[in-house]
């Protein structure tokens, strides 16, 4: 009779616990929604900014960090120091682990840059690292980066996705089975429906990350992004849902809204190196043939900022240009006419899919230039041709994408990116940029860039996506504006 009171009292007393609001546990897991499969989970042999979202911050991280306020902060290295601008030398966190247990030190950092400049390795952004001259370990937890010449951008691009500190020994793997230093790892990735992350418990940073779990599902579909959130299906969307469901999930009390701004510039590029493209004049004239306002309201519910160059509202040198080269259909049949095409031409578009602007926006785009003689064929790719044909081979005449790529007005500067264009007093204006570290020199060469790419018309600057996310309501430490094409969880938690 004692054990039965005894078991009696225990269970009574579990029950109560289980019951008493201040015993009750906050959910420690999120299911949130993504437009796009990632390619591959390597960052540095894609610039897809699907897989920054997923591994980006969550999986691996860098020396430096660009924070939810846009700003440059220590991460991996606690601190740096630079008596010229041309050597750095890099003091690293003690007692940062990999994900496989083994602690992080300098040689790690020395192999990860030497590898990403190295030509062989086709990193997706070398010339990210074309001023660093000698890397030099000073001792475990010292690194010093000697630099060819003054780089103005050197600690941003140390910041960078293509950044990102990994072991040696998981180089092979990388781009099915990342492994950095970051909050979270990865524990499962069904291709076709979701990535599953869990918890670091080694994690540098003490307190985080506040999750155990997440897990990133791939909806492309707005409509049925709209219905996994009323079903319960999943938490968040991040990327991906429609603007047309905004109003809506406002009023609606299950959820919160979150609208802000990106560095996701969406653009409409011309193949500089085709006929007719390779004609200034033609190009101006398609850019005068769209009407910016228009896009902006049918594609994005007039949600965004029309942009009139690369440099997109967050960047600090960011002027207005929108308003240099109007929508103005006389003037764009007068530029055609000018260039040997009175009564236009015919030429392709192609889109992805996957990311539902590219082809709202193409459709709208397709009727403005059916107004000045412009025939546009609609031809829609998956992602991975899209990657292939269009950003590797330039093997297209219209594209429309994002460039969520943060301070990459750098693709400009390169003849052999997708766009192909080639101006050598561009060129001169960018690499002047690169070693002027003077903030009022450095912003009226940023000017400069800007009003000459307006005059060039390499691309058609479109808008600048918005920042749209949908979260139940509890979910706290999403970030409101995306400085860098990062969903970073670390952060994030129910409330209690």
């Amino acid at each position: 009779m004692r054990l039965v009171r005894t078991l009696g009292l225990s269970a009574a007393l579990v029950l109560g616990l289980l019951l008493s609001p201040a015993a009750a546990q906050a959910p420690r897991s999120v299911v949130v929604q993504t437009v796009t499969e990632p390619p591959g989970l390597d960052l540095t042999a894609t610039p897809a900014s699907a897989t920054a979202a997923v591994v980006f911050y969550n999986i691996q991280e860098a020396l430096v960090k660009v924070d939810r306020y846009g700003k440059l902060v220590p991460w991996l290295a606690e601190r740096w120091h630079t008596t010229d601008n041309r050597n750095y030398t890099f003091f690293l966190k003690r007692g940062v682990r990999f994900h496989n247990g083994r602690e992080m030190t300098a040689a790690d950092v020395k192999y990860v840059f030497e590898r990403a400049m190295n030509p062989e390795t086709k990193h997706p952004y070398p010339g990210y690292y074309a001023a660093i001259g000698d890397i030099i370990v000073r001792d475990d937890y010292t690194i010093t980066f000697s630099l060819k010449s003054l780089n103005a951008n050197f600690l941003l691009n140390l910041a960078r996705q293509g950044s990102v500190i990994y072991p040696r020994e998981a180089v092979d793997a990388l781009k099915s089975e990342p492994m950095g230093t970051g909050p979270f790892k990865l524990a499962e990735w069904v291709r076709g429906d979701r990535i599953v992350l869990t918890r670091n418990p080694d994690y540098h940073v003490k307190g985080l990350p506040m999750l155990d779990r997440v897990v990133f599902r791939f909806i492309p579909d707005p409509n049925a992004t709209l219905a996994a959130l009323k079903a319960g299906d999943v938490d968040a969307s991040l990327f991906g849902l429609g603007p047309e469901h905004v109003q809506e999930l406002q009023k609606d009390a299950r959820f919160q809204v979150i609208v802000g701004d990106t560095t996701n510039d969406v653009i409409l590029a011309t193949n500089n190196s085709r006929k007719p493209y390779a004609d200034v004049g033609v190009r101006r004239a398609i850019t005068y043939a769209i009407d910016k306002q228009d896009v902006l309201k049918g594609a994005m519910f007039g949600l965004g900022k029309i942009l009139g160059s690369n440099v997109d509202p967050l960047n600090p040198y960011y002027i207005d240009v929108s308003g240099l080269m109007p929508y103005d259909p006389a003037k764009a049949k007068k530029l055609l006419a000018e260039a040997g095409y009175p009564n236009g031409f015919e030429t392709v578009l192609k889109v992805a899919p996957q990311y539902y602007y590219t082809v709202r926006t193409g459709e709208i785009i397709v009727n403005h230039l059916a107004k000045v003689g412009v025939k546009v064929k609609i031809e829609q790719i998956e992602w991975g041709q899209w990657i292939s044909r269009v950003w590797r081979d330039a093997d297209y005449d219209l594209t429309i994408i994002g460039h969520a790529e943060a301070w990459d007005i750098a693709n400009y500067a390169n003849p052999k990116y997708y766009f192909r264009y080639d101006s050598a007093e561009f060129q001169n204006l960018f690499n002047a940029s690169e070693v002027t570290l003077d903030d009022k020199a450095r912003r009226e060469l940023y000017v400069k860039m800007q009003r000459k790419l307006v005059e060039d018309a390499p691309a058609v600057w479109l808008y600048m996506h918005p920042r749209l996310v949908v979260a139940k309501k509890g979910i706290q430490g999403i970030w409101k504006d995306l400085p860098v094409p990062s969903a970073d969880l670390s952060e994030v938690a129910w409330a209690k």
